[in-house]
């Protein structure tokens, strides 16, 4: 029996409602953030149903773009939830889009630049903080080297370096704050009611990361975050740290909740259902074309020091070998980067115009980046590209790749798909988790998409699963 409760209330429904439900591993995407796809549903004209759907049949009723809470049982176990909106309404019932819809979870914050967004100013401090509490503080001011800060302009105290620490005291030319990564994730929070979880946010490296910019407080007042941050929404952002870290990003609409886990535990994980005795004899098979890593970054041209491109930056490639000759690479390439370091001073480098009003070549077109707080090293404020266990490079010590990606790397080297008919449970639906493999027959599969159709007169569910082989 299904069961359709709007607003914790079941709504009336006709003996042949059909429901389709269709799910995406999160862990096989990385240009979008995919959660179950949209499929409407009808609802019979009852007085139950008027009542629950605000009478909007009524001429005299206004439309409020109201949005109900929705659940979908089946068997009395909880399916999908979401928030349903009225498509339409005539004299036989009611057309209704249900929507976990991840394209709109942000509200009117949705598709807002981070430059534009409103998270908060503050005044200008009189002294820096030079050690700068990286699970507390908004801001730190990190020593880097960056000649062409001013471009051609000549300004006196200026020695090429932004946020220059001498003696204790900054120089009061080319002060830059950069924002915690954190605290701009915890403005947002309190702004649209979201709340980011899980491992990326326990990692005591990325917990220093900072957004690297070039805004000068030179003749402010004030510290405006805006100024601070990249042209980028929060959803594009989230799909670069998906990119430059394989996070894993599941997204619960009804309680406001990110989790970001690291795809490779995922991958790497024992939980496994077993399958075996649910799934039809045949299936259709075919081999993984695409099984080899192409990562990289967009680095920023209007940096004198990325041309030619530093090795330790350059993108990432796995290597062709007999086992998968003939494949194609996947790229998978983040709109966020990082600066190089210079190998005798250990700074974060650049050569880059800064923004301010004592350079007439100011540019805003500066590309994202990220650098770790690395506090006070070496008698200065400091960040660069590293920190203990992490790096923000494609080669070296604790890379990217290395760090992020040698689980998928070996999953999508020696894998195929799986495209099989199961017969599950309502219990199996609601407890299922994209976290979990499937064991059929001696084989564990990632799932990477699975469609099932409910309906009323059936104790079984019909599902069909694209698998893809562990």
């Amino acid at each position: 029996m299904i069961d359709i409760r709007i607003d914790g209330e079941s709504a009336d429904l006709t003996p042949a409602t059909q429901l389709t439900l269709e799910r995406f591993n999160p862990l096989l995407s990385f240009d979008s953030i995919q959660g179950s796809r949209v499929y409407g549903f009808n609802l019979p004209d009852t007085p139950t149903n008027r009542r629950l759907l605000g009478y909007f049949y009524q001429p005299q009723v206004g439309y409020q773009s109201r949005k109900y809470r929705c659940e979908k049982y089946k068997h009395g176990q909880l399916i999908e939830q979401g928030v349903v909106m009225i498509h339409e309404v005539n004299s036989s019932g009611f057309s209704l889009f249900f929507t976990q819809n991840l394209g709109e979870i942000f509200g009117d914050s949705q598709n807002v630049l981070l430059s534009q967004l409103d998270l908060g100013t503050d005044p200008v401090p009189v002294a820096p903080v030079a050690t700068a509490n990286h699970l507390t503080d908004r801001y730190c001011f990190p020593t880097i080297q960056n000649g062409g800060f001013y471009g051609n302009q000549t300004i006196t105290g200026f020695n090429g370096l932004m946020n220059e620490y001498t003696s204790g005291t900054y120089n009061i030319r080319a002060q830059v704050p950069m924002p915690f990564l954190r605290w701009v994730f915890n403005q947002f929070s309190a702004l649209t009611g979201w709340s980011f979880s899980g491992q990326f946010w326990q990692d005591p490296d990325l917990a220093r990361l900072i957004v690297y910019n070039l805004f000068s407080l030179d003749g402010q007042t004030v510290i405006n975050a805006n100024n601070h941050l990249p042209n980028l929404t929060v959803p594009h952002l989230l799909i670069d740290l998906r990119k430059l870290f394989n996070l894993y990003l599941e997204f619960d609409v009804r309680r406001k909740i990110c989790t970001m886990d690291f795809a490779d535990d995922v991958l790497d994980s024992g939980d496994v259902v077993d399958w075996t005795e649910k799934a039809h004899p045949d299936h259709t098979k075919a081999p993984e074309l695409n099984n080899r890593l192409e990562l990289s970054y967009a680095l920023d041209s209007n940096d004198a020091l990325m041309k030619p491109i530093p090795a330790q930056l350059d993108k990432y490639t796995t290597q062709e070998t007999t086992l998968n000759e003939g494949g194609n690479l996947v790229p998978i390439q983040s709109r966020v980067s990082t600066l190089a370091t210079d190998p005798v001073t250990g700074r974060a480098t650049t050569q880059q115009p800064g923004i301010s009003p004592s350079n007439k070549d100011s540019k805003s077109d500066s590309t994202p980046k990220f650098l770790f707080w690395n506090g006070f090293v070496g008698g200065e404020p400091r960040a660069t590209s590293a920190h203990g266990n992490r790096s923000l490079a494609w080669h070296g010590v604790n890379n990217l790749a290395e760090k992020g990606y040698n689980q998928f790397e070996a999953f999508k080297g020696d894998t195929f798909s799986v495209t099989k008919l199961v017969y599950l449970t309502p219990a199996d639906l609601a407890f299922f988790s994209f976290r979990k493999k499937v064991h059929i027959k001696g084989v564990n599969y990632v799932v990477g998409q699975m469609k099932a159709v409910l309906s009323n007169n059936q104790n079984t569910i019909l599902t069909e699963c694209m698998l893809w082989k562990k």
